[in-house]
């Protein structure tokens, strides 16, 4: 089974739609178009079935989990008073997850340096586009990278009361949305 780059972005075409800069859309369309396959094909939220809702241990499940975050990064950068910088941190939320088991589909377990990973996706797309200016860049790269939290490793480890409201926004959708008592209603 092979997946068009646009069926790619059609899947994510409602969330795309809510990013209302058309420099930082396009560079979450390309994002999106240049993930791997097995993304869109066949990868569980949690390789292990411990970390996430039932809803997203089905073949879809990344897919799943990323429009869930997506929605609850969507309403925590009101609550975090980051709403300037709205697009980015929504842009994070669709990228956070897209290499989990890395740039191929490797052993089919998600890989604990998964964030950096996804960094390093934003790096490829930024290098071949120069959509953001330095600072979207940074912030966008800063928050994928941090999105582990507590759980963070190397240069993706800090202390949360260091995380900008942005990076934190991101790894608090990613957290909450993970719990199996939580029910994000994605499908709008």
């Amino acid at each position: 089974m092979s997946i068009t780059a646009k069926e790619k972005e059609d899947y994510f075409s409602f969330e795309l739609e809510r990013i209302y800069d058309h420099k930082i859309r396009e560079f979450a369309r390309l994002c999106i178009v240049n993930a791997p396959d097995y993304v869109f094909e066949d990868c569980p939220s949690s390789s292990s079935g411990k970390f996430h809702p039932v809803d997203e241990l089905a073949p879809d499940g990344t897919l799943v989990h990323t429009k869930k975050v997506f929605t609850m990064a969507y309403e925590l950068v009101k609550g975090l008073d980051c709403e300037k910088n709205r697009d980015i941190v929504l842009t994070a939320a669709l990228v956070h997850d897209l290499r989990k088991y890395g740039p191929t589909r490797g052993t089919g377990h998600t890989l604990k340096n998964h964030p950096d990973h996804a960094a390093k996706l934003v790096d490829e797309v930024q290098e071949a586009t120069e959509l953001l200016t330095d600072e979207q860049y940074v912030m966008l790269r800063n928050c994928v990278g941090f999105h582990y939290g507590p759980w963070g490793e190397g240069q993706w480890k800090k202390p949360m009361e260091q995380y900008t409201r942005e990076e934190l926004a991101l790894y608090m959708s990613d957290f909450v949305v993970s719990k199996r008592f939580i029910v994000t209603d994605y499908r709008r």
